[in-house]
């Protein structure tokens, strides 16, 4: 029998819902027998699957706004953890009937006070999954881990996927980014791939239909033996082939957090955001490379569709040698 429930709003984007599941599995250690379920949107439900701490998905689209305000209040969760803060959210907390509900603090002003005067403010400090999980403190649920995970099975990754990639060892390159000034340059991505793919090994080239000019252009630039899978994968055979490299090379994206809740090495390229924004990777196999000394970091809460300034230096001053020796130092770990 449950003795509390717990459902948790977060519908998009990858990394954001990634970074949402170390809430359900403290929520499961400090109470075993919570009920935990998330509303998320369809194409990132797989995030939570074979997720042991998530007991039941519920699909936005299902039935949109005022369905779904209608069923969480008809639900009576004793609580209502708001990791995503939107007017739509909002409604689904306040009509909730929930004993309490708890709203993820964004900290928008302070991150816009950021790109204006270069100054972070102290409250800035952490992650953005350290911010989610501050939406526990005032039920009572103690902290205990903040390492987002994914949970990957054998059949994930269908045959015929098994058998165009070949065998390993694999270092698979990620050159996408929704925003395209934060993505590295494809012949920096070929030139870090070469020099980390050993023997007869392979560079897995990931991502969605929209990484696929991308990947295009890493595969035109690499010397090495490369599969490229843009666009062609299913999300959880995405995160089958991240769980099988030997290390993942990554701008700030959604699949940097896959990678790192996966626990693969990484190391990722930042460029017009930075740390204070909090969307570092969290493991202690993951890295970042960023271009230092810059004063016009960061530019854009969430990264331009070019460099205001027009030279580009946060993303061209980052050196394929650097992320070489950055991959090779997170993959001794």
């Amino acid at each position: 029998m449950t003795d509390f429930t717990a459902l948790v709003i977060r519908l998009s984007s990858l990394g954001d819902v990634i970074l949402t599941t170390p809430v359900f599995e403290n929520l499961k250690a400090a109470r075993p027998k919570c009920r935990t379920s998330v509303l998320v949107k369809r194409a990132f439900a797989p995030v939570f699957k074979d997720n042991p701490f998530v007991d039941e998905v519920l699909i936005f689209e299902e039935k949109g706004l005022w369905g779904w305000a209608r069923e969480i209040r008809r639900r009576r969760f004793n609580v209502v953890l708001d990791l995503h803060d939107t007017p739509r959210s909002r409604i689904w907390g306040w009509l909730s009937g929930a004993g309490r509900v708890e709203r993820y603090d964004k900290r928008a002003w302070d991150r816009r006070r950021l790109v204006r005067t270069k100054e972070p403010s102290g409250r800035l400090a952490g992650r953005v999954v350290d911010r989610y999980l501050e939406t526990l403190g005032k039920p009572g649920i103690p902290v205990r881990t903040r390492q987002p995970k994914i949970y990957v099975a054998d059949g994930d990754l269908g045959d015929g996927l098994s058998r165009r990639i070949g065998n390993g060892p694999f270092v698979s390159v990620a050159p996408g980014a929704v925003h395209a000034a934060k993505r590295w340059p494809a012949e920096r991505f070929a030139e870090a791939a070469d020099a980390l793919v050993s023997g007869d090994g392979t560079v897995l080239i990931l991502g969605s239909r929209a990484d696929r000019a991308a990947a295009q252009a890493v595969a035109g630039a690499l010397k090495s033996r490369s599969v490229n899978l843009a666009g062609e994968t299913s999300l959880r055979e995405l995160f089958s082939l991240l769980a099988g490299c030997r290390v993942v090379l990554t701008n700030d994206s959604g699949i940097m957090h896959a990678a790192d809740a996966l626990g693969r090495p990484t190391a990722a390229v930042f460029g017009p955001t930075v740390e204070a924004f909090g969307f570092f990777p969290a493991g202690s196999r993951s890295t970042v490379v960023q271009a230092e000394g810059l004063a016009c970091r960061p530019c854009h809460i969430h990264g331009p569709e070019s460099c205001p300034l027009g030279h580009f230096r946060c993303m061209k001053d980052v050196t394929g040698e650097s992320v070489v020796l950055a991959a090779r130092r997170v993959t001794r770990v």
